[in-house]
């Protein structure tokens, strides 16, 4: 049951440093479908073995039947979602207002259905699916002025609904762990330490055995990216998410310790993670040189930037000779259309000329720009 909590993965932090750093799309969306099929498995597992430890007398034929519902249940429920919910936008134009309490209120019925009613589907494969097949085909329903509005609502929802996982998790956890009586001691502590970095060895070995399968088929794979990938295996809202129902189980089959332990571990696998991880991967993307299509991208905006600076002063030498600008000042002019700031933040690009070639690179900037996108 431990081992489904904590292989739950949460990538946002690194999916979006790595788009910050300009890293292969390809490399983000692998990680990030990985997280999300890794969470679906995850809840999927812990379900299963969650009914077993609480004393359910299920047979090998139950706990299969019960696996094959959930896993398949919770797609086939989510794709129906998608669809109706396809046909619901289909028939709103325009509507912001009505097309994100749309998405909100199927997302929420899909996730009820799924997980409160006699079906007892996966309600995260079911979410999952649904995301799924509106990127695929649903989302071309949603209005083109809806479609800021409905991205930004549902990133506060996300955003809102983490943050409350992580204050409830540390506020059980600090009032479990300084209640008199706790059972937590210096070597459980200490063993957050070694849980997080076993965690790192175990996916770096198992990213690495299955790399001769990974480089040949999907978006294929090169080592730089499996060291990336095992690195980049963060904890956060679904492992405590789980752990807290662990926590709040009053069956009187899983003992207080045992509890306390397993959200200790999580919350502290989860804070280890974010706080090394997270803030060093960028590092790491950088000394593995993923981000180098990046690189190439600002020695051809530093390019553009002298050729705009070029063509300013120009035509500015040309509209001094019209005596209609006598009375001009051209140095406040000029000062105000300086890219002296921009030249700044890509000063350490300097290695290209004005035709756009950057230097080991035998094609010009554009075609360069035109082969990265």
């Amino acid at each position: 049951m431990y081992g489904s909590i904590i292989s739950a993965t949460d990538p946002v932090a690194v999916v979006a440093l790595l788009k910050e750093l300009g890293a292969s799309r390809r490399l983000a969306t692998l990680i990030e479908g990985e997280s999300l099929l890794n969470d679906g498995t995850a809840m999927v597992v812990f379900a299963v073995i969650l009914d077993i430890v609480k004393g359910e007398d299920l047979t090998f034929g139950d706990i299969v039947l019960k696996f094959m519902r959930l896993s398949f249940g919770g797609p086939i429920l989510g794709i129906l979602a998608g669809i109706f919910l396809s046909f619901i936008l289909s028939r709103i134009h325009n509507q912001a207002v009505l097309e994100v309490n749309s998405t909100i209120s199927v997302s929420y019925i899909v996730f009820f259905v799924a997980e409160s009613t006699s079906l007892h589907v996966s309600g995260i494969l079911a979410i999952v699916c649904l995301g799924l097949y509106m990127t695929n085909s649903g989302k071309t329903h949603i209005s083109a002025e809806s479609e800021h509005a409905v991205h930004h609502v549902w990133g506060f929802i996300g955003f809102v609904a983490e943050t409350i996982i992580f204050i409830l998790t540390g506020i059980i956890m600090g009032q479990r762990a300084t209640e008199a009586g706790t059972k937590i001691g210096a070597i459980d502590y200490a063993l957050v330490f070694a849980t997080y970095a076993i965690l790192h060895v175990i996916r770096f070995v198992l990213l690495a055995t299955h790399w001769p399968i990974l480089r040949l088929v999907g978006y294929g794979m090169d080592f730089k990216q499996v060291i990336l990938c095992s690195y980049a295996g963060l904890r956060g809202a679904v492992g405590m998410s789980l752990a807290l129902i662990v926590a709040a189980d009053k069956s009187g089959k899983i003992d207080e310790y045992t509890q306390d332990v397993i959200l200790l571990h999580v919350l502290g696998v989860a804070l280890l993670t974010l706080i090394i991880n997270a803030t060093t991967t960028g590092i790491l993307v950088k000394k593995l040189g993923l981000s180098r299509q990046s690189d190439i991208k600002k020695n051809i905006l530093v390019s553009i930037i002298d050729q705009l600076e070029e063509n300013v002063q120009q035509n500015m030498n040309v509209l001094k000779e019209k005596r209609h600008f006598n009375n001009v000042d051209w140095t406040t002019l000029r000062a105000s259309i300086d890219m002296k700031e921009l030249r700044e933040q890509f000063k350490r690009y300097e290695n290209l000329h004005l035709d756009g070639n950057v230097e080991g690179i035998g094609k010009s900037g554009f075609e360069t720009l035109a082969q990265v996108n």
